[in-house]
């Protein structure tokens, strides 16, 4: 299965912008498509959820906004 080169287009677009991002919509999970956020929420799988629901695309970036002061447990 090839990834579409949107894919890591998007992505970088979300590291590029992404204090800006984090000011926008705080800590949590962000789908981007085409360059723009298509869906946001603290679950991962929900926004994967939605974000599909809305472009009909099976592989969309999903991306972490964080500040840099989170704490990560296993």
């Amino acid at each position: 299965m090839a990834v579409e080169k949107r894919f890591f287009e998007d992505m970088e677009w979300a590291e590029q912008h992404h204090d800006e991002l984090l000011r926008k919509y705080g800590i949590r999970w962000i789908a981007i498509y085409n360059k723009q956020v298509v869906a946001d929420g603290p679950s991962i799988s929900k926004v994967e959820e939605k974000a599909r629901a809305k472009t009909g695309k099976k592989h969309i970036p999903v991306y972490f906004l964080e500040s840099g002061s989170n704490i990560y447990a296993g």
